[in-house]
């Protein structure tokens, strides 16, 4: 699994003109790339997750479940942000939100 690293890559995601899949818990955007596999960006701020505890547990169940379909996915660079509802939400209900988010990436793709 490869990561976005650099501002640059991360505005570009957050600058594409299509529209963000939006959840109560993500709001994941997706920019397409001629080849290679798919780069995951993740953004937790600590206004949304104040503790450090909950900021890298955050990032763990993204990174989790990004690399459970990250075959599946197109040559794309994913951006997931966390949005504050991520605290009060069960992590399996919202590591199956974003599974579905990333379903929809794919489907869009393939069109």
């Amino acid at each position: 699994m490869e990561k976005l690293r650099r501002r640059g890559e991360f505005e570009a995601v957050l600058a594409s003109p299509l529209p963000a899949l939006v959840s109560p818990c993500f709001i994941v955007r997706a920019l397409a790339r001629p080849a290679g596999p798919a780069r995951l960006g993740i953004i937790v701020s600590s206004k949304v997750l104040g503790r450090a505890v909950d900021r890298n547990r955050a990032k763990r169940m993204v990174r989790e479940t990004f690399r459970a379909v990250h075959g599946a996915l197109p040559p794309a660079d994913v951006v997931v942000q966390v949005r504050s509802a991520w605290g009060r939400t069960r992590a399996r209900a919202a590591r199956g939100g974003l599974a579905a988010m990333l379903g929809q990436i794919m489907q869009e793709r393939q069109r």
